[in-house]
């Protein structure tokens, strides 16, 4: 089980790159309808007052909700993608499969 830390000072480059590390897929953080700079922190992001915490995930999560967490968690819209970032993942695959996809 890899653990994916989240908190509110979390920038979306050391999100990107757990993503990566851990699962080989990657994940497009969104700050209204453009996705978000790498510098930006959750806190700029977010539209919810929430600590945030540690999100425990392994390669059998399913996309949606991990999609769903930030959602939930932050109001943060995110997607997960393939290794490469040029295909979505369907809401359906696990992360490992997300990036192999």
């Amino acid at each position: 089980m890899a653990t994916i830390k989240v908190i509110k000072s979390s920038s979306v480059k050391s999100i990107k790159a757990q993503f990566k590390k851990e699962f080989d897929c990657s994940i497009r953080i969104y700050n209204g309808a453009k996705i978000a700079e790498d510098t930006k922190k959750i806190s700029d992001l977010s539209k919810i007052d929430n600590a945030g915490g540690t999100l425990e995930l392994g390669p059998k999560s399913r996309v949606e909700n991990v999609e769903r967490y930030f959602q939930e968690t932050f109001g943060i819209t995110v997607q997960i993608s393939n290794s490469t970032d040029t295909k979505l993942a369907e809401n359906t695959m696990t992360l490992n499969q997300a990036g192999k996809a």
